[in-house]
């Protein structure tokens, strides 16, 4: 009888202590979503954080980003959600879609100027002329309406230099692109419709198949010369009497952005409209920051840049030495090192945007693998952040 009273004992005593796990399985998973971790993350969103974003700041819908303040406002909400543990010193480098805009149109305001003497000298322009319609026309529709939305347009009256002479009182149309901004207008000839598409008026049947049809018409006449992603508004006319709701007039004017891709122009559509970037965070203990730091290991051909005679960086001696070992050996001061590396990153990436972060790996002797910060500032160089 004792020995069954015993038993029973054990075994509420077994009971017990199951019971008393429950709680410390708790702490433990609190704990563990307390721990804070440091770690260089790589991260594309999926359609679920698109909806975190939306939920806490309204700065994402149709599963983008359509503006880079939108971005920089969404992605820290959703990387403080999908990854709470981790703290100061993360990274990430995440992925994201980007909504560039839409083709243009020609719904909204319309303006005409003509211009003035003045404003030619005013934007550089000393010969009282454009001669670049392009880059000219755009540069001129931003100075007159620099906030500018989806679907306005302007007429401009100018002299032109052809390369010839100067043809004076030209008009030309500027059309305003939510990915692009002002893009000057080629206007499709006349001829074209019938010589080139057979149509018998000087429209097309509808507004779609006029943007169907016109990259046919551009990689046979506008594709020399013609840089990848190099972009054009097109504007061409078609029937409107056969548009439900539409004016019931032929001859209509519409415009497509067309953008030369591999080679071709392409209709600027949905593969365009939305693309994948990538931005990078830092965490700075509260929260992510967009950071634009990139991490840059030095490579044993950086070290022969720096060990060259004719760079002059460094005495003979720490060159040599450096050609020898393919390291900063005790030969080199600290200055020397850091004067070395701006030179060499302003070698590989002398065209980065100004404000731009690298973080740079570099082998010593003998204390082994070091880092240091650089930015690249107003005038074009390289120096060390410190702070």
């Amino acid at each position: 009888m004792k020995n069954i009273k015993v038993y029973m004992i054990m075994l509420a005593a077994v009971a017990m202590l199951s019971t008393a796990c429950d709680p410390l399985e708790d702490d433990i998973d609190e704990i563990k979503q307390q721990r804070v971790d440091v770690k260089d993350l790589v991260y594309t969103l999926t359609d679920d954080d698109y909806d975190i974003s939306d939920e806490v700041c309204e700065c994402s819908g149709f599963g983008n980003f359509s503006s880079e303040d939108d971005v920089k406002e969404g992605i820290p909400v959703i990387l403080n959600t999908v990854f709470p543990a981790l703290g100061k010193g993360s990274t990430a480098a995440v992925t994201y879609d980007f909504y560039n805009g839409s083709s243009p149109d020609l719904r909204r305001d319309y303006f005409q100027y003509t211009v003035s003497d003045a404003e030619y000298e005013e934007l550089g322009y000393n010969f009282g002329n454009f001669d670049d319609l392009s880059n000219d026309l755009p540069k001129y529709a931003q100075f007159k309406n620099p906030d500018a939305g989806d679907g306005r347009y302007m007429d401009v009256t100018h002299d032109y230099y052809n390369g010839s002479f100067t043809e004076t009182d030209v008009v030309s149309r500027v059309v305003y692109t939510v990915a692009y901004g002002w893009q000057y207008a080629f206007i499709l000839p006349d001829e074209a419709y019938g010589d080139f598409f057979n149509e018998s008026g000087i429209d097309f049947s509808t507004a779609s198949e006029g943007r169907e049809r016109i990259p046919v018409y551009l990689n046979e006449n506008r594709s020399l010369f013609v840089e990848e992603g190099e972009t054009l508004v097109v504007q061409y006319n078609f029937d409107d009497r056969f548009t439900d709701g539409g004016s019931g007039l032929p001859n209509v004017p519409d415009v497509g952005l067309f953008i030369f891709s591999n080679g071709e122009w392409l209709l600027y559509n949905d593969y365009f409209q939305t693309t994948a970037e990538t931005l990078s965070f830092g965490h700075d203990g509260t929260t992510w920051v967009p950071d634009n730091t990139i991490k840059y290991t030095f490579t044993a051909a950086d070290f022969a840049v720096a060990g060259d005679e004719a760079n002059g960086l460094g005495n003979a001696a720490a060159r040599d030495n450096l050609r020898t070992f393919g390291n900063f050996g005790t030969q080199w001061s600290r200055e020397e090192v850091i004067e070395a590396i701006a030179f060499v990153l302003k070698l590989n990436f002398g065209d980065a945007e100004v404000g731009q972060k690298y973080l740079v790996t570099y082998n010593t002797y003998p204390a082994g693998d070091l880092e240091a910060l650089f930015i690249l500032d107003a005038s074009g160089e390289y120096v060390e952040v410190t702070e």
